[in-house]
């Protein structure tokens, strides 16, 4: 008896080391997958180096808002109508020919509809759809005519009614 009692508390020694250690490791291997992350992140900035945003090109950002606003063909001469917003500055209305430039706006080609122009060095296809002003006007609805029709024979069965009550009431 004594000796199967020494064989199961060198057993449980052997399993408290055996659990030890894999604790033990079992620590060491989570505790980089953990807390890696928030040293990347710099959540409590203890480190030196912030991450900076990396911006557009300064072409990008100086380029003006363009909207066209129409196409014209006079004395042979086809033109296009823009307008060039940039924050901060007024509205700038500009007609353009062919091979003209004005304000970094060169016109390449016309179409039916559209126009092929280059803003700042960066080719842009620009169509009304697409690129026209934003307008607040509101086109209004259109009347039906079978609503025109329905309202007249509500309003026709309506005098019916009362000509009928009017007439019992006499």
């Amino acid at each position: 008896m004594h000796d199967h009692t020494v064989g199961c508390i060198l057993s449980k020694k052997k399993m408290k080391k055996l659990l030890l250690i894999f604790f033990a490791v079992s620590l060491h291997a989570g505790e980089t997958n953990i807390y890696q992350s928030i040293t990347k992140r710099n959540a409590f900035e203890l480190t030196s180096e912030t991450p900076r945003p990396i911006l557009p090109p300064v072409s990008e950002i100086l380029r003006p808002s363009v909207f066209l606003t129409g196409i014209t063909r006079f004395n042979g001469i086809r033109k296009i109508h823009l307008v060039l917003r940039k924050a901060g500055e007024p509205d700038k209305f500009v007609s353009l020919a062919i091979n003209e430039k004005q304000h970094n706006v060169e016109l390449k080609k016309i179409y039916k509809n559209s126009a092929l122009i280059s803003n700042n060095e960066s080719e842009q296809l620009m169509s009304f759809k697409n690129n026209g002003l934003p307008t607040i006007i509101t086109k209004p609805q259109s009347i039906k005519k079978e609503s025109i029709i329905k309202s007249d024979i509500d309003r026709n069965e309506r005098r019916r009614q009362y000509d009928e009550w009017r007439k019992r009431n006499e």
